[in-house]
């Protein structure tokens, strides 16, 4: 099951890629965001336990909050999370009131909507293509991690996960 939640998360990923993004890398979260609708309140005064929220309520084009005192890295990351949520929900704009907090909890990936939301950045920042590309051409995980601008932790899993490292 959550083998498939991945290749859906990944999939759908990398159709918004191809729908929005022709900037090649690094991929900018905040602009796909925007492109896909949302707006991005990118520097939000948020509990430091709060990494991130998705709200979307009746009537109004859905928000991603990011908290202001999160590295870039981490703020880029929760962004592409969120993105997933939305993108999940199949991006209804159909009236609901929804509040989705990304918090430390999030980052274990312990239920389906976080699995795939957390794939679904991954693979949205670090696109696969790219990622075998730089394997190929010898750069090692910190390198890519600056190109990608990603952690180095972000960096290594998403290695780990393609087989790769």
């Amino acid at each position: 099951m959550t083998s498939e939640i991945k290749k859906e998360a990944c999939s759908d990923a990398n159709k918004l890629l191809d729908e929005v993004w022709r900037n090649g890398i690094p991929v900018d979260p905040v602009v796909v965001a925007r492109l896909a609708g949302l707006r991005v309140l990118e520097d939000a005064s948020l509990d430091s336990n709060i990494l991130g929220a998705l709200i979307k309520e009746p009537h109004q084009e859905p928000l991603i909050m990011l908290n202001a005192n999160d590295h870039p890295n981490r703020r880029r990351f929760t962004c592409a999370h969120e993105i997933g949520h939305f993108v999940r929900r199949g991006a209804t704009l159909e009236p609901y009131t929804t509040i989705d907090f990304r918090d430390a909890s999030s980052t274990r990936g312990e239920d389906d909507e976080e699995i795939y939301a957390n794939e679904f950045a991954a693979c949205l920042l670090m696109p696969d293509e790219d990622v075998k590309r730089f394997v190929e051409e010898g750069l090692g995980d910190l390198e890519m991690s600056i190109r990608f601008g990603v952690s180095r932790e972000a960096m290594n899993f998403r290695l780990s996960n393609l087989g790769l490292g």
